[in-house]
């Protein structure tokens, strides 16, 4: 799963708290990956990989390629206080 949204919507803290039950505040990200083993509606348990991304801005509006070839899923984050955020996402 590739986690992508503006820089600073908070897609580390999203990744953190979910999967560690961390709180922040954490430092910027450049691109990182979460190993998460999450537990099926089937019982059993599957291993999730994460992709952290550095984040869009204005200037950089696309998903590394390299990323795009390693996902099965996409987790659009942004912040409910930042339009420009949402816009991005969008």
């Amino acid at each position: 799963m590739v986690v992508c949204g503006a820089r600073g919507c908070g897609k580390t803290s999203v990744l953190e708290k979910l999967i560690y039950g961390n709180n922040g505040p954490f430092s910027s990200t450049i691109e990182d990956v979460y190993v998460a083993n999450i537990e099926t509606d089937r019982g059993t348990k599957e291993k999730i990989r994460f992709y952290d991304t550095a984040g869009l801005d204005s200037q950089q509006r696309e998903v590394p390629r390299h990323l795009l070839a390693a996902a099965d899923g996409f987790v659009i984050v942004y912040s409910v206080e930042d339009k420009q955020s949402f816009t991005l996402a969008e």
